[in-house]
């Protein structure tokens, strides 16, 4: 395995073949997890992933769960804060031991991935607050309501 002697820019031990960044996961969290107000997030990169569109579509929450982690270089924990499921139910979930069914828990989990609406469809999101223009909308028509009588 000549050829591959890279090493992480701030701990000089040697990057994984995979890692593509100048710094090694353990360094990357270090300085994330610094940063003020730092708060996990799925990057948007890992919804544009194949497998990760296929597992959505197959309903395959553990691989969703899993294959997030992997593209976004989360942690279970990460996971959990941002879901509000524990990070025991996800290591099972991710591991096969548990199925995903509770469509209260499909709601949470998919809404706090923020996952795009285009690959699960309104009927598996929650409510949202309305926005602006909806409440606009509904204070017109409610007037000419009003007015009508």
């Amino acid at each position: 395995m000549t050829g591959h002697l890279r090493r992480c820019h701030s701990c000089g031990c040697h990057l994984s073949r995979y890692n593509e960044e100048a710094h090694c996961h353990a360094c990357l969290r270090l300085a994330w997890e610094e940063a003020p107000g730092a708060q996990p997030c799925v990057p948007e990169h890992v919804w544009e992933s194949s497998e990760v569109q296929l597992a959505l579509w197959e309903r395959d929450f553990g691989t969703v769960c899993l294959l997030v982690r992997r593209l976004g270089s989360l942690r279970q924990d990460d996971l959990a804060t941002l879901t509000g499921l524990s990070q025991a139910f996800l290591s099972m979930l991710e591991s096969g031991a548990r199925r995903l069914t509770n469509i209260d828990k499909i709601v949470l989990l998919l809404d706090g991935l923020d996952v795009p609406i285009e690959l699960t469809g309104p009927i598996l999101r929650g409510p949202k607050a309305p926005t602006a223009l909806s409440r606009q909308q509904t204070a017109k028509s409610e007037l000419e309501s009003a007015s009508a009588m």
